[in-house]
């Protein structure tokens, strides 16, 4: 069955159980938390094409190509995070989505993103997935984790020299008197979160979530958050004025980082640093998180995470269009 965009939200619930379901993705950057929130802001050229069967959901779309035919890809192909493919027998599903696609004669890949990056749910994807062309891999993206079981472990685990800067940078937005407020489940967080960020270096330049698109998508994913308790967020204030904040999500037993920004004026505080380190110490308390996750990898994330999930892109490149 193909299901109109429309008609995913009376299926959300069921595509949160397929996520749960489907071993080894990025279950948080699976789900309707963030894949739905990718096609208010990304998706303008796309057309959705959503397979459901008795064994999960395809959640794809349709894209233009630069030659005028089109791919087919997950909601999210920007950054590839998601797997496009869930549900508790992916074998079976992919023989459907097989059929499928193999009936219709409009596109000439298919991406997969998001598969785990020890190959065997792309083995058992690429077998019926065969019948549509050849079937090839590619490497996919790298996210940076660290388990929070304790906060003194976790510190434990940081350098020397990263623990001294920490206190240090924490006595001195002290004196300075830097406060931070938990700011979750305000009704305008994200404007909150735009006048900071329109203040800080992402900002000026036009990036980060001021851009239309991020904007869109990161409205869209906020509204999402707060509506099932799963937002997370943080802003720093010097003199009763906010200067930084930090923005995350928690789904499952997991917390994702989301977006960090602070104003150009208080970058000697290090306010970047202690929103980072607020949030270790909160989800380092919480019983109901064991793992943090600081999304894509980047130099200056390994001082906070000493892991590593990565992925692969599966590629299907149809022999004919018949």
């Amino acid at each position: 069955m193909i299901l109109a965009a429309d008609q995913l939200v009376a299926h959300v619930s069921a595509i949160e159980a397929a996520v749960d379901a489907t071993p080894g993705i990025d279950h948080w950057c699976s789900g309707p938390d963030w894949v739905l929130p990718v096609l208010d802001g990304f998706a303008a050229d796309a057309t959705p094409l959503v397979i459901r069967t008795d064994d999960g959901y395809a959640l794809l779309a349709s894209y233009p190509s630069e030659d005028g035919s089109s791919f087919i890809a997950g909601f999210e192909p920007l950054w590839g995070f998601a797997c496009p493919l869930v549900g508790p027998r992916p074998d079976l599903l992919a023989a459907e989505v097989a059929v499928t696609l193999g009936a219709r004669s409009d596109w000439h890949r298919l991406i997969l993103p998001g598969l785990p990056a020890d190959g065997q749910l792309a083995r058992v994807l690429a077998s019926p997935l065969s019948a549509l062309g050849t079937v090839g891999a590619a490497a996919g993206i790298t996210r940076v984790v660290t388990t929070v079981e304790n906060f003194d472990q976790w510190l434990g685990r940081r350098s020397r020299s990263f623990r001294r800067n920490l206190r240090q940078a924490e006595r001195r937005a002290s004196e300075e008197g830097l406060t931070f407020e938990t700011v979750s489940e305000h009704p305008q967080l994200m404007d909150r979160l735009l006048a900071i960020e329109r203040l800080g270096w992402k900002g000026q330049q036009g990036d980060g979530i001021t851009s239309p698109s991020m904007t869109t998508f990161y409205r869209a994913m906020i509204k999402r958050l707060q509506a099932a308790d799963r937002c997370r967020a943080v802003v720093a204030q010097l003199d009763g004025t906010d200067v930084g904040f930090i923005l995350g999500g928690e789904r499952g037993r997991r917390y994702r980082g989301l977006q960090l920004s602070y104003i150009e004026s208080v970058r000697h505080l290090s306010v970047g640093h202690l929103l980072q380190l607020q949030e270790v110490r909160r989800v380092c308390e919480s019983p109901s998180i064991d793992l943090y996750d600081l999304g894509m990898e980047m130099d200056y994330k390994t001082q906070w995470a000493e892991d590593h999930e990565a992925s692969i892109t599966l590629v299907v490149d149809r022999t004919s269009a018949g």
